[in-house]
């Protein structure tokens, strides 16, 4: 099988820019670069890059810390960084960064999280309910699109109108799937249909266990939607987890943590300056899958 992955530069695009517009300028870019780009290929786009052309960030900066963010804090900072962190195997630099995680920066954080999508997702240690951190500027955090179906249906069209081809899209979300004996879940409050989701913490705790108990574990990126050319539905969900995944791990990752600011920038917060001059691959085409 000879599947090419071809990950796409942009620019940085900011808070309610036309994403739409950046979507098509750069794949025009790249197939008089010559990609050719045709019926049944996927292109897979990062569910941030669509938020931010959304608008849907909240300026944490402003967010009114309330006790249930204190208790957030200290459930992830110490119950996970010093018990269940170590318990489920998580990664040696991850409970570092739980453990000596920002408690002013945090308590904000814990607090839009549970604001915007609940405590049950607030409990996470990371990630929290895709409430992402990474790669937007001041005191912001960039939510999950309000509709993601309905923004890769949009894209979309405007690929078949503009470039003249019946592409599948798909809007992915780097957190995880994970197998859970025969069920996909996620700790993500929605997802494509066949993966669980809405189930918060859960979701995690799951995966984790799963792993550990080698009754599953984890699968990669959560394709949040999916739409376009009818072939992907002749795929499996392992088959479309697999085509997220590998289009994720072939993104440009400028800063993956907000730990990494600190020790890059010196500070948790960055500047659009900053993010101008790194390198964005929030589109990348999958070719040559077949079921």
């Amino acid at each position: 099988m000879n599947i090419e992955i071809m990950p796409i530069k942009t620019r940085y695009l900011k808070r309610g820019e036309d994403y739409l517009e950046v979507i098509i300028t750069s794949l025009k870019r790249e197939i008089k670069n010559g990609l050719k780009l045709e019926d049944g290929d996927f292109v897979v786009i990062s569910e941030k890059f669509v938020a931010m052309g959304e608008d849907n960030l909240i300026d944490e900066k402003d967010v009114k810390v309330g006790p249930l963010a204190y208790l957030c804090y200290l459930w992830s900072k110490y119950i996970w960084g010093y018990i269940l962190g170590p318990l489920l195997k998580t990664r040696p630099d991850r409970i570092k960064n739980l453990r000596r995680m920002p408690k002013e920066e945090t308590l904000k954080h814990k607090q839009a999280v549970i604001d915007k999508v609940g405590l049950i997702y607030a409990l996470k240690p990371a990630s929290e309910g895709g409430v992402d951190l990474t790669n937007v500027p001041g005191t912001y955090a960039v939510l999950l699109p309000k509709d993601p179906q309905k923004s890769a249906e949009r894209i979309y069209s405007v690929i078949k109108k503009e470039l003249n081809v019946d592409v599948v899209v798909m809007i992915a979300d780097t957190d995880a799937t994970y197998r859970f004996l025969r069920w996909y879940i996620t700790a993500l409050p929605y997802a494509i249909d066949g993966i669980v989701s809405g189930i918060g913490v859960l979701g995690y705790v799951l995966g984790k266990l799963a792993g550990l108990l080698k009754i599953g574990g984890l699968c990669g990126a959560t394709p949040l939607a999916i739409t376009g050319n009818e072939v992907y539905k002749k795929y499996s969900l392992e088959e479309i987890l697999h085509i997220a995944d590998v289009a994720d791990r072939c993104r440009s990752d400028p800063t993956k943590s907000i730990h990494q600011y600190m020790e890059k920038y010196n500070t948790f917060e960055i500047s659009e300056e900053i993010l101008e001059k790194v390198e964005h691959t929030p589109i990348v085409v999958v070719k040559g899958w077949k079921s």
